[in-house]
């Protein structure tokens, strides 16, 4: 797991670990230990980007006779996209799909899965040119749903990291809703349509005191 971290000192450190486990130093594996704190700290990071890769990758529909159905761009910062990719196996059945990165690819046929490195030119132009029919749907749901009053930045950017808003696409929507918070719509507590709307205006003050 560890060694899907990337970094320049990727194999010395688990080298290291690896030597003074041989020779009877079994803390080298503990969280307490220097090497093994860093060990359990890129273990953390590599799940945490599989479960980011999950929660954020976006298939998009292709509408072809031959090849996959459905196809996704993503950008992951460690080497987990052939071992996270099973996940979608699992969930979409005999639907075929296909995730390209800047790295790698993984292909699913609805059967069985094809792992690229690199991955192919013909891969890359196909995920990141896909057209997503639902697009303008999601960001419209997005818009509606979002609550400038609750607006924490920084869990936001916790839970969705901006590097992953330029592929998203509620991705461009989201730093203009944070501005319009800032400029009046966290107070209103509203969508700046709908606080437009006739009506008792409700502001947060008031809310916090009822």
């Amino acid at each position: 797991m560890a060694a899907r971290y990337r970094t320049e000192q990727r194999w010395s450190l688990l080298y290291r670990v690896l030597w003074r486990v041989t020779q009877g130093d079994s803390s080298a594996r503990m969280v307490g230990d220097i090497d093994g704190s860093e060990l359990h700290g890129r273990i953390k990071a590599v799940r945490r980007e599989a479960h980011d890769l999950h929660a954020f990758l976006r298939f998009s529909p292709l509408q072809t006779s031959d090849g996959p159905q459905h196809v996704a761009w993503f950008e992951p910062a460690h080497d987990v996209l052939p071992w996270a990719a099973g996940h979608f196996a699992e969930r979409m059945g005999g639907n075929s799909w296909l995730i390209a990165t800047p790295e790698e690819g993984v292909c699913w046929d609805g059967q069985d899965m094809s792992y690229i490195r690199p991955c192919p030119p013909q891969w890359r132009q196909l995920a990141q040119n896909a057209a997503d029919p639902g697009g303008e749907l999601w960001k419209a749901y997005y818009e509606s749903t979002f609550n400038p009053a609750r607006l924490n930045r920084g869990v936001l950017e916790s839970n969705l990291p901006v590097r992953f808003w330029k592929n998203l696409p509620e991705g461009m929507l989201i730093p203009q809703l944070m501005s319009r918070a800032r400029a009046g719509a966290q107070r209103d507590g509203q969508a700046e349509r709908v606080a437009a709307r006739s009506g008792k205006r409700i502001g947060r003050d008031a809310k916090q005191a009822d």
